[in-house]
């Protein structure tokens, strides 16, 4: 008995409440392409925030489609359906686009897909029953956005959807946005996740996504944090998570005093990164990709400022322990030189005297000597 995709949709639609590197050049397999309908009219832009499905874009067959076309190489009926289905949930919030430039790739990973005996609702081209489909659908519904913001956070800091070095971090991204234990079927690689099921999409609409998606409040916690206030710059990751750090420095109680001693570096830093986001890509490592033949490259000032405060972060954020968002220090300790002791000494300081605010004369004291 095929599976009654319709009472899916339903369901999904219903029932489940929503809750640094190298250049991107590495192409998926043409078994991964996103599969669109034989016959099927996509718009020339992404429309994001709004679902792409109608008379034009069949959903039932969008999902048979690339159901389909990932099969053989997914392992399984279940593996094929989740990213049948992710798919789909990205189509609905309007990421497809004809127009490559507004993919930002450098080969098409769209194709064409012919139904079985010319009609998609003929039997051939049925999907098979799969008895964990609805809780597939559920789980897709809740965290399908959060894959596409991790992969572009992982994307925008490191310059590459996937490499097996990322698979770590993330497992991490998953573990903070609760998507871990078992949801009752295998959840596909984090290769097929990040990479495979999204990748032909193109970054630009799924970096478009992810920060409507923060702008509008759909966004879970874990993620809104590393987006502060836009993703960080492969190539300039180091400048924009440690103007994060020093954003969230900027609310202890003893702030004035390090402000009123690293002013001139501090707002350096907050400076390059304003340019960064500005300018969107021409900083990224992969800026070619984003049609800018010339990648720009942080001011003299922002790095003379970073050596100046890129211990004191590392300091921070040992303070502030692993588990805050700003754990991730791979970005500044990469770049940073000079003496650990500063760090070590700084973090010391910050547990001793940063809370509570009694404590505040203390910190004062410490900075005024440092």
């Amino acid at each position: 008995m095929p599976l009654d995709i319709n009472t899916l949709l339903l369901d999904y639609n219903g029932s489940a409440m929503a809750v640094a590197g190298h250049a991107e050049w590495g192409f998926v397999p043409e078994d991964w392409y996103i599969a669109i309908p034989k016959n099927s009219t996509i718009p020339d832009k992404p429309t994001i925030g709004a679902s792409q499905f109608g008379a034009s874009l069949n959903e039932v067959a969008f999902i048979k489609a690339n159901y389909h076309q990932v099969r053989n190489s997914a392992g399984s009926n279940e593996v094929a359906l989740f990213v049948a289905m992710l798919r789909a949930h990205l189509v609905r919030n309007g990421v497809l686009a004809l127009s490559m430039g507004h993919r930002s790739v450098i080969e098409d990973e769209y194709v064409l897909k012919d139904p079985a005996n010319a009609n998609w609702d003929d039997g051939a081209n049925d999907i098979p029953a799969i008895p964990t489909s609805r809780e597939i659908a559920k789980f897709i519904k809740h965290h399908g956005s959060t894959f596409v913001h991790q992969m572009v956070y992982v994307f925008s800091a490191r310059g590459h959807h996937w490499d097996p070095a990322y698979n770590d971090l993330y497992e991490r991204l998953k573990r903070a946005c609760f998507i871990s234990g078992n949801p009752g079927f295998s959840i596909p690689s984090n290769e097929i996740l990040y990479r495979l099921a999204v990748h032909g999409f193109g970054i630009k609409p799924l970096t478009d996504l992810t920060l409507h998606d923060r702008a509008s409040g759909g966004m879970a916690a874990a993620m809104f944090l590393r987006f502060d206030p836009s993703p960080p710059i492969a190539g300039m990751a180091h400048i924009t998570t440690l103007n994060a750090t020093l954003n969230s420095m900027s609310q202890e109680a003893w702030w004035g005093t390090f402000y009123a001693k690293f002013s001139d570096s501090v707002d350096a830093i907050r400076g390059e990164t304003k340019t960064v986001h500005q300018h969107g890509y021409e900083y990224h490592v992969a800026a070619k990709v984003f049609g800018h033949n010339v990648r720009r490259t942080a001011s003299a000032d922002s790095v003379n400022a970073f050596n100046l405060l890129c211990q004191y972060a590392l300091g921070y954020i040992d303070h502030l322990g692993r588990r805050h968002s700003l754990s991730g220090q791979q970005a500044i300790s990469q770049k940073s030189g000079g003496p650990r002791g500063i760090a070590e000494a700084f973090a010391r300081a910050c547990d001793k005297f940063g809370r509570p605010s009694v404590d505040v004369p203390s910190m004062v004291e410490f900075l005024r000597g440092v």
